[in-house]
């Protein structure tokens, strides 16, 4: 190619490119969203950016967790949270020949999983707190009836309500089975098995999925409220705010309002910037 040609092909393939990338956005944004989910400081977290920040910019991903599995036996299995046998087998994740697949995912927000957590916490406390009790000199079981009561302060103020509760390789049969769009999202993602533990001879497997869009982007006008406020993985500083979460037709997340709360400790207090 003639050299005097490379440059504006190349600024032609760039803004191609850029086009292209505006088109998807725009599509992804049309009608109404699969999912709107209202999520806080409990749901967000920021995304890695390692060693060289780049300061314009901020983007977020989703805080979530997995249900503990009741049919795990006892404490054999070292990992009880996770997908179930059945469900990675509804994928074709247990094939003799993989060990994981494409499917879709749904998360659940403050919903019976989120429930299910919170009195299992409960439940944990009440044991702890009577062993303490019956060996009020044991001070082994005295600093397990106080870390059991951290935890259950914990998962009622501070853990994550959002939960990875089901799987599966269709979208549509998903909504149908999970039709609260301000409460469940599906979301397109590789299922993974992840923990196989082998009891009395049998094994027990459980997985987990990585999601194909879980990185959010943080809009310019929105950035400097929330870059003190969004937590790290790798810190535990929160601070109040909301923000509500739209899926798109390309099942792709982006903000689509937030709110600040003016006092941390009352939310109701806010002030909207909902755009």
């Amino acid at each position: 190619m003639n050299a005097r040609l490379l440059l504006p092909a190349g600024l032609g393939l760039i803004l191609l490119s850029n086009a292209a990338a505006l088109a998807g956005v725009w599509y992804n944004r049309q009608g109404e969203p699969q999912s709107r989910l209202l999520l806080s400081e409990r749901e967000l977290r920021r995304d890695w950016e390692g060693p060289h920040r780049e300061n314009s910019g901020l983007s977020a991903r989703l805080s979530w967790r997995l249900p503990e599995l009741s049919e795990l036996p006892g404490d054999e299995c070292s990992d009880q949270r996770g997908l179930s046998e059945a469900q990675l087998r509804s994928v074709g994740a247990l094939d003799t020949r993989r060990d994981s697949a494409r499917g879709w995912a749904v998360l659940e927000l403050d919903g019976p999983a989120y429930r299910q957590s919170v009195q299992r916490a409960e439940q944990r406390l009440q044991q702890a707190a009577e062993r303490a009790r019956q060996l009020p000199d044991d001070q082994r079981l005295q600093d397990a009836a106080q870390a059991a009561r951290k935890a259950l302060a914990e998962e009622r103020s501070r853990e994550s309500r959002l939960f990875l509760i089901d799987v599966g390789p269709d979208a549509d049969a998903l909504r149908q089975r999970y039709p609260d769009r301000a409460r469940h999202a599906v979301l397109p993602g590789t299922v993974n098995v992840w923990s196989a533990c082998r009891v009395g001879g049998e094994w027990h497997r459980s997985g987990s999925v990585t999601l194909h869009s879980e990185t959010i982007n943080v809009p310019h006008h929105w950035r400097e409220a929330l870059a003190e406020r969004i937590p790290s993985y790798y810190d535990d500083k929160r601070a109040a705010f909301t923000a509500e979460l739209s899926i798109g037709q390309r099942f792709e997340p982006w903000l689509s309002a937030v709110r600040i709360a003016e006092n941390p400790a009352t939310a109701s207090d806010a002030s909207d910037n909902a755009r």
